[in-house]
């Protein structure tokens, strides 16, 4: 049964395309028809989608430029467009065929965005008519190819109109994997290694997951009166918010735009997902650690720190001047004043001979946790680039190692649940460095940060209610 849900409708804008916007360029060559402004949010989208999945850049560095466009209430059907129409792209794509009688490969490339975000909302939301949705993709048609295009358009959506349910066009695909998911949406090899890993219920929970929207969540302090008084702060600004299950100073927010607030102004909060708020408590930190952020922007992993330990002493470490820059603008903002050192964690520029209580580094990986934020990933990751990924990440781990002091910590976090990115690596780190092993972490988590103890020295929580997935592996140095 199809969740079909509402979204923002468009008002009027007095934002006008031009042939060098994205909605504008398909125009240039014929004669400008009566345009809605619904449909100018449409060509974007149909711009965005197609400069993600022709690039190798986030869909968040062409939608962000997109959204400066249209006001907030077009913004947020753009934005369900955009990413709705992403995390659904292979579903999409074969109800389509199925509606067209050929193979999606076969259609028009210049048709394949007008079909996509025009079944998207057939199929998923009902803001808009059914017969609105139809007539404005084939106007875009018409000004993206020729008449038979859009003729071609007319009758491929009209078959998906008459019948707008996921279940009234099934996968008829035989291969189990390969029939979950097509029916799921994400790549053959991805669905398989998790089937191995996590069993099919989790696995279906974890694809299922991906595809839903990602609430925005918040980052409280307690040296700022932790989640309860940002929740009355943010309550009277008419901002609803919820606990966040995972993170005891996690807020999840239901309803309202909390960066439009005095509370955001203030720096009382940073905007973090609350598993990754949790993955930087493992271990929870100690009083007077020294510490030391090796890959920190944009610096979720020290702020995650010190909102549970306020006496706290960070250094704050990244490569690139960019990255740096928005370290910072993220500090003066919160109002802390930590040390910031332009340094690559391969070859970090620091002496080992006193060393830190704990080295945190988050590793390059393929993000598989956080698929339902940047959907554009399922489409893009390979076999090959976790192997690759896995060599960077030992590469960083070996130059940090001699920073940490004997009985100390390295801690390594990603995103990924993937296990050659984290067990697989870690593995191949004590194999070559003798003085780390494994640290237990039965006793010193809480619950619920407890339930995500996978083994000696891993934690894992995969993708699943509000949150993204996160995993981390820890590693303690000899005291001898």
């Amino acid at each position: 049964m199809t969740v079909r849900r509402a979204v923002p409708g468009a008002v009027m804008t007095r934002n006008r395309p031009n042939p060098s916007s994205p909605a504008g360029a398909s125009r240039s060559r014929r004669p400008a028809s009566r345009r809605t402004p619904q449909d100018n949010v449409r060509a974007a989208a149909g711009w965005v989608i197609e400069r993600t999945l022709h690039s190798l850049a986030p869909v968040d560095s062409f939608l962000a430029g997109a959204l400066t466009r249209f006001d907030e209430r077009d913004q947020g059907l753009l934005r369900e467009l955009v990413m709705g129409s992403l995390r659904w792209l292979r579903r999409l794509d074969q109800i389509i065929a199925d509606a067209s009688h050929r193979r999606f490969d076969q259609i028009e490339p210049a048709l394949h965005s007008p079909l996509r975000i025009a079944a998207y909302q057939l199929l998923f939301l009902d803001r808009v008519p059914p017969h609105a949705a139809v007539h404005e993709a084939v106007e875009q048609a018409r000004q993206l190819t020729h008449r038979g295009g859009a003729s071609f358009v007319n009758g491929v959506l009209r078959r998906i109109a008459r019948d707008p349910q996921l279940g009234s066009w099934p996968v008829r695909e035989t291969d189990p994997v390969r029939r979950l998911a097509l029916e799921m949406s994400h790549p053959d090899f991805l669905v398989e290694r998790w089937l191995a890993r996590f069993g099919r219920r989790a696995t279906v929970d974890l694809l299922a997951a991906n595809n839903r929207e990602k609430p925005l969540q918040l980052l409280a302090f307690r040296d700022r009166g932790g989640r309860e008084l940002l929740a009355e702060a943010l309550i009277d600004d008419g901002i609803e918010v919820a606990p966040s299950p995972l993170s005891a100073l996690g807020l999840t927010v239901r309803r309202g735009n909390p960066i439009a607030s005095p509370a955001f102004k203030r720096g009382d909060f940073y905007i973090q997902d609350e598993a990754s708020q949790a993955a930087a408590l493992v271990p929870p930190p100690r009083p007077g650690e020294l510490v030391l952020d090796a890959a920190a922007a944009p610096g979720g992993k020290t702020f995650s720190m010190l909102a549970r330990q306020p006496a706290l002493a960070a250094v704050m470490a990244d490569v690139g001047l960019g990255r740096i820059d928005l370290l910072r603008r993220n500090l003066r903002r919160l109002g802390r004043r930590l040390p910031v050192v332009v340094a690559d964690a391969a070859a970090p520029p620091f002496s080992a001979v006193s060393g830190f209580d704990r080295v945190v580094l988050d590793l390059p990986c393929t993000g598989t946790g956080t698929l339902r934020r940047h959907p554009e990933l399922k489409w893009r990751i390979s076999e090959s680039e976790i192997g690759r990924l896995s060599q960077q990440a030992l590469r960083l781990l070996d130059g940090v190692a001699p920073l940490v002091r004997r009985g100390g910590l390295l801690v390594a976090i990603t995103c990924s649940l993937e296990v050659e990115e984290n067990e697989q690596v870690a593995a191949t780190f004590l194999a070559s460095h003798s003085d780390f092993a494994l640290l237990p972490l039965a006793g010193l988590l809480d619950p619920p940060l407890a339930g995500g103890i996978a083994g000696a020295g891993t934690w894992r929580v995969l993708t699943g209610d509000d949150h993204d997935g996160f995993s981390v592996s820890v590693l303690a140095k000899a005291r001898g």
